[in-house]
C-alpha cells in the first residue's frame, strides 16, 4: 500500500509537481519520534494536521496515547496517530500527506468506546471530517495496514475469574470470556500518572486532568498517622466544642447584652462553636463517606477532588471555610475596636453604631469566596486526615483562597494591635500626670488585648503550616523524591486552628464582666470634670476631651 502510495506520488503526479511555476515551500525532516519508528516510512514534515511546529511537541503529546496503544484496542492506531502527529512528506507535495477517513473512523469506532468507560472523549483533533475520504489525485492520504481487528469487549465481560472461583452447575471453574492481552482498568491511568509517587495508586480524571487517589491508599501518610490524627481531632473538637458551648450558655444566663468590643469574643466563640462541629460530622459520618466518591469508570472510591460529587465533603467544608474565615475577619474587628477603645478612647455606645458594617465584611467577604469555591469546584479532600476543604490537592487554589487571605487579615490586624498599644502608651502618659486611673478599664482594656494578641500565635502556626505544605507538597509527590511530609505539623495545625475557641471559654469564665459602659463614664468624668453632664464620649467630643487634658496640665 505504501509503495503504491510513493509510486502515486514518483509517477502518476510527478507532471503535476514538476511544473516550474508552482512555488513549494514544504521541507521534510526524517522522524525522530520514537512512537513512529518502522511505521512504513520514516519522513514527515513539520506543521502536522493538529499544529505542531517541531517534532518534538508532536512527541510530547503523542506519549499521551502510549496507554491506549499499548491496550491494543486497535491493530491500527498507532499507524493512524502518527499519521497525524507525523505525516508522510515529500518535497514535491505542498501538503502533508495523512490519515484516510475510513482508517481513522474504523480507529474510532474501536478505541472510543475505550475511552468512554475510562472518563474520556474522542479528541477534537482526531475529528474524522477532516481527512479526505479516498486517495485519489485530487487528496492524497494514506488507508493503513489491513489488519484484523479485533471487537471491542467492556470491563465487566472482559475482567478474569480468579481462580478457585466457581460458577455455574457442577464443579467445573468457567474461564473469562475474552481475555486482552492488558486487562488491567488501571493501564491507562498508571501512565498518565507516572511522575508521582506509588502511581499506581492514583487513578486519572480526564475532567479535571489530575490524578486522584484512591481512597484507601496510603501515599503520604500511614494507616497508624490517620489513626492519630483521627484521635487528635475527636480530642479537640470535643475541648472546643464544650469551651464554646460553655461560653454562649454563661453569656445567655448573664442576662446581659454584651457590648464592643466584649461583644466580638462572643461572636467568635460562636464561630468555633459551628467549626467545632464540622469536625464532628466529620468524625461521626466516616472517613469514605465524608472525603471520598464512587468513581464509576475505574469502580473504585477516591479522594474528592470536586466538592461537589460528595454533599457531605461540600457541607463539611462549607462549614470550615465559612466561619474559619469568618472568624479571622472577626479577629481583625476586634483588633480594631481595641485600637479605638483602649487607644482612642471610643466608647460602646459609639462602637455600636459602626455594628452593621462589621457584620457586612465579617460574613459576607467569606460567603463570596466559599460560593466561589463552590463554583470552581475546588474543594478537596486531605489524605491524612480526610476533611474536605480548600488547597488540600490544588496548590494554586491553597494560594488564592487560604495563603493570600490569611496573610492579608494577619497584617491588617497586627497594625491595629501596634497601633493600639503605641496610643495606650501615650494615653498612660497623660493619665500619670494628671493623676487619674480607673483600674476596672484598664484591666479589661488589658484582657480584650491579651486576647487579641494570643490570638496571633495560632494564626501564625496554621499559616506556616499551610507555607510549609505549598512549598514542599511537590517534592513530597515527585516519583524521583524520597521528602515525606512531617506529620507533627499538621498535628500542630489541627491542634492550633481549634483552641482559639477553647481560649473563649477560658476568657468568660475568667471574667468579671466588668460593666462597660459605666467604666467609660467614670474615666470621662475624671478626665473633664466640666463636662459630667456629657453621658457618653464620643469623637464629636473630642476636642473637648483634648481641652480638658490641657487645661489639668496647666494646672500641674
Amino acid at each position: 500500500m505504501l509503495c503504491l502510495v510513493w509510486l502515486a506520488v514518483l509517477l502518476d503526479f510527478g507532471t503535476v509537481f514538476c511544473d516550474p511555476d508552482l512555488e513549494i515551500t514544504r521541507t521534510c525532516e526524517p522522524i525522530r519520534i520514537k512512537t513512529c519508528s518502522n511505521i512504513g516510512y520514516n519522513v514527515t514534515g513539520m506543521p502536522n494536521f493538529v499544529g505542531h511546529d517541531i517534532q518534538r511537541d508532536a512527541d510530547l503529546q503523542l506519549q499521551t496515547f502510549t496507554p491506549l496503544i499499548q491496550y491494543g484496542c486497535s491493530s491500527r492506531l498507532r499507524f493512524f496517530l502518527c499519521s497525524v502527529y507525523a505525516p508522510m512528506c515529500t518535497e514535491k507535495v505542498p501538503q502533508p500527506i495523512g490519515p484516510c477517513r475510513p482508517l481513522c473512523e474504523s480507529v474510532q469506532g474501536l478505541c472510543e468506546p475505550v475511552l468512554l468507560e475510562f472518563g474520556f472523549k474522542w479528541p477534537p483533533a482526531l475529528n474524522c471530517s477532516q481527512f479526505p475520504p479516498v486517495n485519489n489525485e485530487k487528496h492524497m492520504c494514506m488507508e493503513g495496514p489491513q489488519h484484523e481487528e479485533q471487537k471491542h469487549v467492556p470491563f465487566r465481560d472482559r475482567r478474569p475469574s480468579r481462580p478457585g472461583i466457581h460458577r455455574g452447575s457442577g464443579n467445573s471453574v468457567s474461564r473469562p470470556r475474552y481475555h486482552h492481552p492488558v486487562s488491567s482498568v488501571r493501564t491507562i491511568s498508571r501512565s498518565m500518572c507516572k511522575h508521582l509517587r506509588f502511581s499506581d495508586r492514583y487513578y486519572y480524571i480526564n475532567n479535571t486532568e489530575r490524578c486522584a487517589a484512591a481512597c484507601r491508599a496510603d501515599i503520604l501518610y500511614s494507616k497508624e498517622n490517620k489513626e492519630f490524627a483521627q484521635v487528635w481531632i475527636a480530642v479537640w473538637s470535643c475541648l472546643c466544642f464544650l469551651s464554646t458551648l460553655f461560653t454562649i450558655i454563661k453569656s445567655f444566663s448573664k442576662g446581659e447584652n454584651f457590648r464592643y468590643p466584649e461583644k466580638i469574643i462572643i461572636i467568635l466563640s460562636w464561630c468555633y462553636f459551628v467549626y467545632s462541629i464540622a469536625f464532628f460530622i466529620r468524625l461521626v459520618g466516616g472517613r469514605e463517606d465524608m472525603a471520598c466518591h464512587w468513581d464509576s469508570p475505574y469502580g473504585e472510591p477516591l479522594l474528592v477532588q470536586g466538592g461537589l460529587d460528595n454533599i457531605n465533603c461540600t457541607v463539611v467544608f462549607t462549614l470550615l471555610y465559612f466561619f474559619g474565615m469568618s472568624s479571622f475577619i472577626w479577629w481583625v474587628i476586634l483588633t480594631l475596636n481595641w485600637f479605638l477603645t483602649a487607644g482612642l478612647g471610643w466608647n460602646s455606645e459609639y462602637l455600636e453604631r459602626f455594628g452593621t458594617y462589621f457584620h457586612v465584611a465579617a460574613w459576607l467577604l467569606p460567603a463570596i469566596k466559599t460560593i466561589a469555591i463552590l463554583v470552581m469546584q475546588a474543594v478537596d479532600a486531605d489524605e491524612l486526615t480526610g476533611i474536605c476543604f480548600v488547597g488540600n490537592q490544588d496548590l494554586q487554589a491553597m494560594v488564592r483562597f487560604v495563603i493570600i487571605p490569611s496573610v492579608t487579615y494577619f497584617a491588617v490586624g497586627m497594625v491595629f494591635l501596634l497601633a493600639g498599644v503605641i496610643a495606650i502608651f501615650k494615653n498612660k502618659k497623660y493619665r500619670s500626670k494628671i493623676g487619674n486611673r480607673d483600674d476596672k478599664w484598664e484591666v479589661l482594656m488589658f484582657r480584650i488585648g491579651i486576647f487579641a494578641i494570643l490570638y496571633t500565635i495560632p494564626s501564625i502556626c496554621v499559616l506556616g503550616a499551610n507555607i510549609y505544605e505549598f512549598t514542599t507538597r511537590e517534592a513530597w509527590l515527585s516519583a524521583n523524591s524520597t521528602v515525606r511530609p512531617n506529620v507533627e505539623i499538621f498535628t500542630l495545625k489541627i491542634f492550633m486552628s481549634l483552641v482559639v475557641g477553647i481560649t473563649t471559654g477560658v476568657w468568660l469564665y475568667t471574667s468579671k464582666t466588668p460593666q462597660f459602659k459605666r467604666v467609660n463614664l467614670n474615666l470621662s468624668s475624671k478626665l473633664c470634670p466640666q463636662h459630667r453632664s456629657v453621658p457618653i464620649y464620643s469623637p464629636q467630643n473630642h476636642v473637648l476631651l483634648l481641652n480638658g487634658l490641657r487645661q489639668k496640665m496647666t494646672i500641674v
